[in-house]
């Protein structure tokens, strides 16, 4: 049960963190939409450690971005959607796996240089993953889950600093009602523009997340009952953007560094830091466009001892690359590589996925 617990936090935080970067997940702009279909092949669907399974799929995605300015009161209302989904087509009964998200806001300009935004967003995902500790008994689990969330943001200007900050409530609705928690988030950003079109940009942020129903556990890993779990983070991250002409073409690259820790309101059971270093390049010519995503990030655990006797730790390396190409003004076609993998010293926490994705794109 502990491992379908852990699953289903890193998933649940993986979507939220999209969501919280949401107009770096589209590739459309205001006004406009896309619908994309493709085949792909993954290894390890199920980012299984001894019993990987590997599965092509089918692709569907949608996405659109609308806008309406209000002149009258000096504001716009936004709203974006996502929706991705694979359906593997090997490996007997796999489970889809689905990301959905829906962002509405209205913000208006309330000073010269002030702007204050309201809205809400809802995310769904769905996604199997392997739970087999003994090969005699091979099993799965597959996360659903749903969360929706309302925030208020603040967008300012000052001098060369563009700052800006928001807090945000949601609710994240699991299958099993006992992983339910509600969160309340926050951040502060700055972007100082360094020389030219170079930024630095300074963000800290963090979140309280109190739990429904699951329990705490003791510093040796065993369940408090009637003490029911809650987690605090706080972190930073710091990036340089930078744009480099080369061949005739602007190469946007963004290089940085992302830390957290979170703590165990309770015992300490849960207590870890996470170090991430990632970089971002982006290019464009007349009818191509290309996106590459490095990142690597060190896991520690303060509490939690592993399998070889020494506290809990992982590292992760994940990257991407987008590769879009257009047919005509309507059409383009795009191929999509991306590679995860994790180390750790906990058994069964360690696999390596690596997938393949090819399709059309109508806009």
């Amino acid at each position: 049960m502990k491992r379908v617990l852990n699953f289903s936090l890193a998933v649940a935080l993986g979507a939220t963190a999209l969501g919280g970067d949401t107009e770096d997940a589209f590739k459309v702009g205001a006004g406009e939409w896309s619908a994309s279909a493709g085949f792909g092949y993954k290894e390890n669907v199920l980012f299984s450690e001894i019993v990987p399974v590997d599965s092509s799929f089918a692709y569907v995605g949608l996405e659109g971005i609308a806008q309406r300015d209000f002149l009258a009161v000096d504001g716009e209302w936004t709203t974006m959607y996502l929706l991705d989904n694979r359906s593997y087509l090997d490996g007997g009964d796999l489970s889809d796996e689905t990301f959905g998200l829906l962002l509405s806001e209205f913000g208006r300009f309330v000073t010269v240089d002030g702007k204050l935004t309201a809205g809400v967003q809802y995310i769904y995902f769905n996604q199997a993953f392997d739970t087999t500790f003994d090969i005699r008994d091979v099993t799965q689990v597959v996360i659903r889950a749903q969360e929706p969330r309302l925030y208020l943001e603040w967008e300012g200007f000052f001098w060369q600093f563009e700052y800006g900050a928001s807090v945000g409530g949601s609710r994240m609705y699991f299958k099993d009602p006992e992983d339910d928690y509600e969160t309340i988030d926050w951040e502060l950003e700055a972007d100082y523009v360094l020389s030219g079109e170079s930024h630095l940009v300074f963000a800290v942020n963090g979140f309280a997340r109190d739990y429904t129903d699951r329990v705490a556990r003791n510093e040796e890993g065993v369940r408090m009952d009637g003490v029911v779990l809650g987690l605090d983070q706080v972190g930073f991250e710091v990036a340089i953007e930078h744009p480099v002409q080369w061949a005739g073409v602007v190469w946007e690259s963004e290089l940085g560094l992302d830390f957290e820790s979170r703590r165990d309101r309770h015992f300490g059971y849960y207590d870890r830091d996470r170090l991430k270093y990632f970089l971002d390049v982006r290019a464009s010519g007349e009818v191509w466009r290309l996106r590459a995503d490095l990142a690597f990030s060190d896991r520690e655990y303060e509490s939690q001892i592993a399998d070889d006797g020494r506290l809990r730790e992982s590292k992760d390396w994940i990257w991407s690359i987008d590769l879009e190409r257009d047919l005509s003004e309507s059409w383009a076609l795009f191929a999509t590589f991306a590679s995860d993998r994790s180390d750790s010293n906990e058994a069964f926490f360690s696999y390596e996925s690596n997938s393949l994705m090819l399709g059309l794109r109508m806009r």
